[in-house]
């Protein structure tokens, strides 16, 4: 099991580089969220945020589940920069109900020298239910970025969280071009206890993904991954639903329980983006409609 001290070193490593840790830092971004009811819906009650980050206010886009909070978390910039210290964190407090995504792809441009970081903070309530569904990150040629997620959800809380993983730039076809993307997820409950945890490090340079060696998928591979935590479903009962859905033949999916049977993770690869996506967007709507009783609306961010 990880401790919170080989956690912190963990993050730490993402900083390092031939080169040592940057003497100055180009943005260090924070998007501080809480959400809870308010006069009978869910209200973002804290919008702390510094550049690179804007939010604006909660919108209100499901007829179905008119009580719930959509809230777009915008990058207005060029992106993630070399030496960005980026920091997210959205609370769910009890009995809320909110879907938090961003407007668009977060570009991870060229870092010669330093890399940049982001770390994400989701802490889910009680009967609460958090969507945190992002758009993909793409790293450029050249990036070099550490992400790092913990995850706290309550027994009674529901969490569905989603990655994104491009290849890169193909119109450019800067394809598995980037120095270096290292991500590390934790989910745990209130009290510690850890019931879920993954870490990656991916070098294209030294060892490429689209070696069938590596994943058995030869074209190159955009990754996704799908998580589901719950108590309002059975875990089985939701694998076995979700491995029902048809996603098409230009993908390949797995889906399996959780440890502890606290939900189910989903993995997702294919050699297209809109693919990908796709394949997540249908999974994650038919967990909710298993989970809410409605699918996802129909949301256009631009």
């Amino acid at each position: 099991m990880w401790t919170g001290s080989w956690l912190g070193c963990w993050k730490a490593s993402a900083l390092t580089t031939l080169q040592g840790n940057p003497p100055d830092v180009t943005s260090r971004g924070v998007a501080d969220l809480a959400l809870a009811v308010r006069y009978g819906r869910t209200r973002l009650i804290r919008s702390v945020v510094s550049a690179p980050f804007a939010v604006q206010r909660a919108l209100y886009l499901d007829d179905h589940i008119p009580d719930m909070a959509f809230v777009i978390l915008a990058n207005p910039g060029p992106g993630i920069l070399q030496g960005d210290r980026l920091t997210i964190s959205v609370e769910a407090l009890p009995d809320s109900k909110a879907h938090i995504t961003d407007q668009s792809a977060s570009k991870v441009h060229a870092m010669p020298d330093y890399p940049a970081t982001q770390d994400t903070t989701l802490t889910v309530g009680d009967r609460a239910y958090l969507e945190f569904l992002p758009e993909p990150v793409i790293p450029f040629e050249g990036a070099r970025i550490g992400l790092a997620t913990d995850v706290i959800v309550a027994a009674g809380g529901t969490l569905v969280y989603q990655e994104i993983i491009a290849p890169g730039r193909s119109a450019f076809e800067e394809n598995l071009n980037y120095e270096y993307l290292q991500n590390l997820l934790r989910i745990s409950r209130p009290n510690g206890r850890l019931m879920h945890q993954e870490a990656y490090r991916l070098q294209p340079r030294a060892r490429s993904p689209r070696s069938s060696i590596v994943l058995g998928f030869t074209e190159t591979p955009v990754f996704g991954s799908l998580l589901i935590v719950t108590s309002l479903v059975e875990a089985k009962t939701l694998r076995d639903v979700l491995r029902q859905v048809w996603v098409g033949e230009r993908v390949k999916v797995g889906v399996s329980t959780l440890p502890l049977r606290c939900g189910v993770g989903i993995k997702v690869i294919g050699s297209r983006l809109h693919e990908v996506k796709s394949t997540l967007t249908t999974l994650a709507s038919r967990a909710r409609e298993r989970i809410l009783g409605f699918a996802l609306p129909s949301c256009r961010k631009y």
